[in-house]
C-alpha cells in the first residue's frame, strides 16, 4: 500500500481541519525521512551518514569554542546514548578525537582529526547538492517560503504556542457545547423565561 492510500485511509470522514493538521504533519515526517535517505545515499561512497556528517559539520565549527557530547547531544537532537555511538564510530574512523578538558578533568571535548577535516571538505559538495535538488522542485521564492511556514511551525512547537491554542479552541468549543446544552435545556423546559 503506498503512502498516499495509507494517509487517505487513516483519514477518511474526519474533519477538514484535522485532515491538513494530520497530513502536514505525515508528509513533512515522510519528507524528513526520504531525504535522511538521499543524504545516506549520497555520503555512502565516503563512508558516511548524515548523522555523521552532521556531527562532523558541528565539529568543523568548534574551532574557537570546543565542543562537548552534550553540547552535540542537543545540536543533533541525540540521546547522549546515541552520540556516545557515534562518537565510537567516528574515532573508530579516525574522524574525530575526545580529549579531556583542560579546566575539569571530567569534561570531554571533541575535534576533528586532519583526515575528519578533509573528508568533511569533500562531504559537503555532496550534502549541499542534495539540499538544491531536494528543494528545486519549489523554486527560490517556493523554498524561502517554505522556510518561513516550517519557522513559524517550528516556534510554535519550541514555546507551546500551537498547544495552548488548541486547548484554548477546545475550551470555547467545550464552552459554546455547555451553552447550547443550556438553551436547549431551557426550552424543554415549560417554566423557563
Amino acid at each position: 500500500m503506498s503512502f498516499d492510500s495509507r494517509l487517505e485511509r487513516i483519514l477518511a470522514g474526519k474533519p477538514q481541519s484535522l485532515i491538513d493538521a494530520v497530513a502536514s504533519t505525515r508528509l513533512l515526517k515522510h519528507a524528513a525521512a526520504l531525504l535522511e535517505q538521499r543524504m545516506d545515499a549520497a555520503l555512502a561512497p565516503l563512508g558516511l551518514h548524515m548523522r555523521e556528517y552532521l556531527a562532523l559539520y558541528l565539529l568543523s565549527d568548534s574551532v574557537h569554542e570546543p565542543i562537548s557530547p552534550s553540547t552535540l547531544s542537543l545540536s543533533l537532537d541525540a540521546t547522549r546514548t546515541q552520540v556516545t555511538r557515534l562518537l565510537d564510530s567516528l574515532e573508530a574512523k579516525a574522524l574525530a578525537v575526545r580529549t579531556a578538558d583542560a579546566q575539569d578533568r571530567r569534561a570531554l571535548q571533541l575535534a576533528l582529526t586532519e583526515r575528519g577535516t578533509q573528508l568533511l571538505e569533500q562531504a559537503i559538495p555532496l550534502v549541499q547538492a542534495v539540499h538544491l535538488q531536494t528543494w528545486a522542485v519549489l523554486g527560490e521564492e517556493g523554498t524561502g517560503a517554505m522556510r518561513q511556514q516550517l519557522r513559524k511551525v517550528l516556534s510554535g512547537l519550541e514555546t507551546g504556542i500551537a498547544d495552548d491554542a488548541q486547548k484554548k479552541k477546545a475550551a470555547s468549543a467545550r464552552s459554546a457545547r455547555a451553552s447550547a446544552s443550556k438553551n436547549i435545556a431551557r426550552t424543554d423546559d415549560p417554566a423557563a423565561p
